[in-house]
């Protein structure tokens, strides 16, 4: 991935230098004269891993691609992500965070419900047996969960229906790219969009970009992601998982601000693809932001 974004940058006239993402940056972003920053850092551990480059960048003055230090932290917290955007009025499914079994004892959410770490990314920790018929499956999906990742526990209610990711792009005007659907293998029960699938070790599921959908989901879907970008703040790049309720609604299920960028694999360069926009122009459409904001505050500078 980074040998990819590197050759696009170049390939859109740039200097590039490599840097990773460690304590030592702090000592070598100095002397390297970067003027904008290319930013794919995850982070190590914490719940602001995703915040910490970003924030080192606001420290240096140095503009970046991507969502602030702030969205990045509050979209790597699900729990906290669903409750702005419930609160901005979307929907989103019902949901509790558990920090141990014993908070289960008055549990009153409607069962089938699913069982994810609160702070990781990338459908770590979910697997088909996240999804949970009953308080005793679900004490023994959080007792593992809170043993093996050291953190909180999502609960939220299971949603039956079709499962979307949409791309936005953008800043002050975010654009959505047509959808992608996450299909799943119709003798699946409950089926989730896990860890495997992602790493492809399991079989079961195809992506179909643009998704088959009618003009008003079309419209709906469009409209969810475009409201959860700007509730959460993010900017530049970001994209969205829904999932529709029994009713055909789609809801919100969380936020990537940070989407995967390997070429012909991530499902942000796949609904790009699809959509006509070749992988250099895709990195382009992500740094253009940034240049503007480097533009802008060279001008400051000048007045």
């Amino acid at each position: 991935t980074v040998a990819a974004i590197h050759a696009a940058l170049e390939a859109l006239g740039h200097d590039v230098v490599d840097l990773e993402a460690t304590p030592e940056l702090l000592s070598l972003l100095p002397p390297s004269e970067v003027d904008v920053v290319f930013n794919i850092a995850e982070g190590l551990r914490g719940r602001n891993r995703e915040a910490q480059i970003p924030a080192v960048l606001e420290l240096l003055d140095i503009p970046y691609t991507g969502s602030d230090p702030a969205t990045l932290a509050i979209t790597l917290d699900k729990g906290l992500a669903k409750r702005l955007v419930r609160e901005a009025g979307m929907l989103t499914p019902r949901a509790r965070l558990v920090a141990s079994v014993d908070a289960l004892d008055d549990f009153d959410l409607t069962f089938p419900v699913i069982a994810k770490p609160n702070a990781e990314g990338s459908s770590k920790g979910v697997t088909q047996a996240s999804v949970c018929a009953d308080v005793a499956e679900l004490r023994e999906r959080v007792a593992d969960m809170t043993q093996r990742y050291g953190q909180v526990v999502l609960v939220e209610e299971f949603l039956p229906g079709r499962e979307f990711t949409i791309a936005v792009l953008g800043e002050f005007h975010p654009r959505t790219l047509p959808p992608m659907e996450i299909i799943f293998d119709s003798t699946m029960t409950n089926p989730v969009y896990t860890f495997g699938h992602k790493i492809e070790t399991e079989m079961g599921v195809r992506y179909e970009t643009p998704a088959q959908v009618s003009s008003e989901l079309g419209a709906a879907l469009a409209k969810l992601a475009i409201g959860v970008f700007e509730t959460l703040g993010c900017r530049d790049v970001a994209r969205i998982d829904a999932r529709l309720d029994a009713q055909g609604r789609p809801q919100f299920i969380e936020c990537n601000p940070l989407p995967g960028l390997t070429p012909g694999w991530s499902d942000l360069c796949l609904i790009a693809s699809a959509a006509g926009i070749d992988y250099t122009s895709l990195i382009g459409e992500i740094l253009a932001p940034a240049l503007r904001r480097l533009q802008a505050q060279s001008g400051a500078y000048h007045e």
